[in-house]
């Protein structure tokens, strides 16, 4: 019940609300102490204190390695079954919807398919330099840091 030594209930409902609903310390800690008095100015202070509690983390950590399996089992695909799922996006892409078939759908399915399959040449993008003219590819790594900043300031 007390801010400084939470009861294991207080703890699991802190770190699944802030683990599974985005993160938020000061709602997670809102919905472990509901009947908190505490003024909403000072929430934030009791909540990044609360949330500093090594218990706490290695809960967050827990209920993350969790969801993180959870999320394995629900919406990991093999190749195989993307691919098949990918050839029904052909396959439907293709079917007529009024009078048109779905030709983006299709395209960008094969695209995907070829790049899975190894089966594409890698791109190369050319950048306008600030004259006009074509000047060959870098990455960020052959810029300085001015170069860089005036970059970001042009955009």
């Amino acid at each position: 019940m007390s801010h400084g030594k939470p009861t294991d209930h207080e703890i699991n409902v802190a770190s699944s609300e802030f683990v599974l609903n985005g993160g938020d310390q000061v709602k997670a800690w809102r919905k472990a102490f509901p009947k908190s008095k505490a003024k909403p100015e000072s929430q934030h202070v009791r909540a990044t204190e609360f949330f500093k509690s090594s218990k706490l983390q290695v809960r967050i950590a827990e209920i993350q390695i969790e969801q993180s399996e959870k999320d394995k089992k629900e919406f990991d695909l093999s190749a195989e079954q993307l691919k098949k799922t990918l050839a029904a996006v052909m396959k439907s892409g293709l079917a007529t919807t009024y009078g048109k078939p779905q030709l983006s759908a299709v395209v960008s399915a094969v695209s995907e398919l070829n790049k899975m399959n190894g089966n594409h040449s890698p791109t190369k993008t050319d950048h306008l330099s600030s004259d006009g003219s074509m000047s060959p590819t870098k990455s960020a790594a052959d810029y300085t840091d001015e170069e860089l900043a005036k970059l970001i300031d042009e955009q």
